[in-house]
């Protein structure tokens, strides 16, 4: 009996009508930003009718591949891709207007900036922690690489809710694999299981660009290391025909080197050619979109949309080969008596930039129970809270925001909802050094170096010193205690010189002004758009190296240069909603300022008191031209001003030569002017070429002593016409400018951030 049932079976499978019809295997190379084409390629086979049983893919490939795997159409993908803001989502920061209004300075002052002190870097994407009796050199402080993946981690997390739990990939609705690199064991990783986002995350790590991820005892990187066209994993996991795709052509194309991304690309072939090699001769169909003139960097929109719909003219040129293969498919699927049974495949990802889902808990890890009651008290991250991907990403936004963690990620486990919420803090080192540095025609050359001890704690005793190296010196230590609210204390020491040259056309005065500052204020900290700061200050005045004598605008102020010492209070409150601070294409700030001082102490000088304010507005019009509306207005009261104080205008940069200095954009020297001020400026600003900027400027002074003197004499009227390029050391900018005031044309050139 048992005989005749074997040869049954063998009777039975020796006909064409019970054959299994051949399994698909699409294979995605790596690429970068030229990975791209992979969805163009997809929607050809989707229009075709492929059935594709195993999608396989490295870095890029493995985005897209993952992605097409738990459900995401070619069409989805394309929106998916083109809605992106890839400048964010390929970096570790977040847009301006997110971030904590203490903690631009350093975002937008420093070019340089190396963190160091203890941080537990034992997880995903970071460093491991130095030993106990271990401090590390400042060098061995300096990250692997340049973007930890915060944000990109998070994309991959908001898109596959569904696939957070440690799962089989096989029982995704297309089986997936993954490639990546061990560093440690020196061997290929191929993921089929664990975490989903943590194995395309992985498979992506450029080494120098992404940090490593950490997984057990494994350090892992980029899979095109070592196999970026993985045929040989789709074969393994039973593909009888490969689809491959390769952006840029095969080994033999000669290759275009012409940027770090070029170069990057051609040394992954250079090791891993022999294996390329291999797998290009064991693809049935390849695909070689055209992706010249492109690299692995170029993710601006513009890229993008060609290099998708060069994948489309890539797969079309297939489509031939794509037509005979689906006949041969659906021949032996009229033979086919059906698959294996297999496990009921999980249901499609769900997209949380989208929808909306119920928490049934939420758990924590890197924090203390003190510090996660404090930090998430008013969160609407609770059980059974139904949030959106939106609220989700403002709250985790905001975590990052402190600057406390190296990063903040997430996971919402489960299959269907309630989903249970679990929130991953990876503490990062609290002190910091920063370098930046600029040249202009005014000041020359400036270095601005600072550091920071304890500067990123949650709260608690923070302490920070900067120096602007610069013919305008400047210097500042600052004490600070944050306390578990919206507010802090901060004590300071300044000093500053500055080289105040007046001239008017019959004389001249130079003259070096000394200032010692000590402050004690409460200021506002972990707010977005606001600061407020509230204290007193004590300034020690000097002038010295004068030469010349006093011109007609000094006569207004009194020029008595004699150590002088004075005392004031202040309050202050800015706002801040601007998308950038060089280039904004959006958004208003203000910051408006009341100072009342004592006068002189120890002798009989009168009390004055001055108020302040600078209005800033971006208008678009259009994709290209903005118009830019800045208002400024100084009021000095009182009689027998100091010198010190008066209101100076002139220059390029706020505050360059005194706390109180408005540039103007028609002269480049500080020019003394009446004890009342208002300035209004006019930019007309063409942007093209995505970082080049074409600048014409109108400005508009009056100054006067009295109510009825406001439109007395002749207004004071400036004009620029200007270039800048926006790189990524800060603006590079020429100006030719000109003012009634001088009747002269002057030119100004700057080379980096302005602080």
């Amino acid at each position: 009996m048992k005989r005749t049932l074997t040869l049954a079976m063998l009777v039975l499978l020796s006909f064409p009508a019970f054959a299994q019809r051949p399994k698909v295997g699409v294979v995605l190379c790596g690429g970068g930003a030229k990975g791209a084409a992979h969805v163009g390629v997809l929607k050809v086979l989707e229009e075709n009718h492929i059935p594709i049983d195993y999608i396989v893919g490295t870095s890029m490939g493995a985005i897209v591949g993952g992605l097409y795997a738990i459900g995401y159409s070619a069409a989805e993908l394309d929106s998916l891709i083109m809605a992106q803001d890839w400048n964010v989502v390929m970096s570790d920061r977040i847009p301006r207007r997110d971030t904590y209004f203490d903690q631009r300075k350093y975002k937008d002052n420093y070019l340089i900036r190396i963190p160091f002190g203890r941080g537990d870097y034992s997880r995903l994407g970071a460093r491991p922690q130095p030993r106990r009796n271990e401090t590390g050199s400042l060098l061995s402080n300096i990250p692997l690489a340049y973007v930890t993946g915060q944000n990109v981690y998070n994309l991959f997390t908001r898109l596959s809710v569904g696939y957070q739990d440690s799962l089989d990939f096989s029982r995704m609705p297309i089986p997936f694999a993954c490639v990546a690199v061990d560093l440690i064991g020196k061997k290929e990783v191929v993921f089929k299981s664990g975490n989903f986002v943590d194995a395309i995350r992985a498979s992506m790590a450029i080494p120098g660009y992404f940090s490593p991820v950490r997984i057990d005892d494994m350090v892992l990187i980029d899979g095109g290391a070592l196999n970026n066209f993985p045929v040989d994993v789709a074969r393994e996991m039973g593909a009888d025909i490969i689809i491959g795709v390769k952006p840029g052509g095969v080994p033999e194309d000669e290759p275009e080197i012409e940027s770090i991304g070029d170069l990057f690309s051609e040394i992954v072939d250079l090791y891993t050619d022999t294996k390329m090699s291999a797998a290009i001769a064991s693809t049935d169909i390849l695909i070689t979109p055209d992706t010249k003139g492109f690299n692995m960097m170029n993710f601006d929109n513009r890229s993008l949309r060609i290099l998708i719909d060069k994948g489309e003219e890539g797969a079309r040129e297939k489509q031939e080969e794509l037509t005979r293969m689906k006949d041969r498919l659906d021949r032996s699927q009229e033979q086919f008596i059906g698959p294996m049974k297999k496990a009921e495949p999980y249901r499609k990802a769900i997209r949380l930039d989208r929808d909306s889902l119920t928490l049934r808990t939420v758990s924590f890890n890197g924090l203390t129970a003190k510090d996660a009651q404090w930090l998430l008290q008013k969160s609407p991250l609770k059980p059974g809270a139904r949030i959106s991907g939106t609220t989700l990403d403002e709250e985790v936004t905001r975590f990052y925001n402190t600057a406390a963690f190296a990063s903040v990620t997430y996971q919402l486990k489960g299959h269907e909802a309630p989903y249970d919420l679990q929130l991953n803090f990876v503490n990062g080192r609290k002190s910091g050094i920063g370098a930046g540095f600029r040249f202009d025609s005014e000041d020359i050359a400036a270095v601005l170096v600072g550091i920071g001890i304890n500067e990123n704690a949650l709260y608690g005793s923070k302490f920070s010193a900067t120096a602007r190296l610069a013919y305008n010196m400047q210097a500042n230590l600052q004490y600070t205690y944050a306390f578990k609210s919206l507010a802090q204390f901060n004590m300071g020491y300044s000093y500053r010189s500055s080289n105040l040259n007046f001239d008017t056309f019959f004389m001249k005065s130079n003259m070096t002004v000394h200032r010692h500052s000590v402050t004690a204020m409460f200021s506002t900290t972990k707010t977005r758009d606001l600061a407020i700061d509230l204290g007193a200050r004590f300034n020690l005045v000097r002038y010295m190296d004068r030469t010349g004598g006093a011109t007609d605008e000094m006569i207004r102020y009194d020029i008595d240069d004699s150590r002088k010492l004075f005392a004031n209070a202040f309050a202050r409150f800015q706002l801040d909603r601007r998308d950038q601070e060089d280039f904004p294409t959006q958004g208003h700030n203000f910051d408006g300022m009341f100072e009342y001082y004592l006068g002189r102490l120890f002798d009989d000088h009168p009390s004055f008191s001055i108020a302040s304010a600078h209005y800033t507005t971006v208008i678009p019009a259009g994709r290209h031209l903005a118009f830019l509306l800045s208002l400024d207005g100084r009021v000095v009261f009182g009689n027998d001003i100091p010198l010190y104080y008066a209101n100076m205008v002139g220059g390029s940069l706020a505050g360059r030569y005194t706390d109180q200095q408005i540039p103007f954009i028609g002269f480049g020297r500080v020019h003394l002017f009446d004890t009342a001020l208002g300035i209004a400026t006019l930019d007309a600003r063409y942007h093209f070429l995505d970082n080049h900027y074409v600048f014409l400027s109108g400005a508009y002074a009056r100054d006067f002593h009295k109510l009825s003197e406001v439109f007395s004499g002749s207004p004071t009227i400036g004009a620029r016409l200007g270039y800048a390029y926006n790189s990524f050391i800060g603006p590079l900018a020429f100006n030719l400018f000109w003012s009634n005031y001088t009747q002269r044309i002057g030119a100004y050139i700057s080379i980096g951030y302005n602080f």
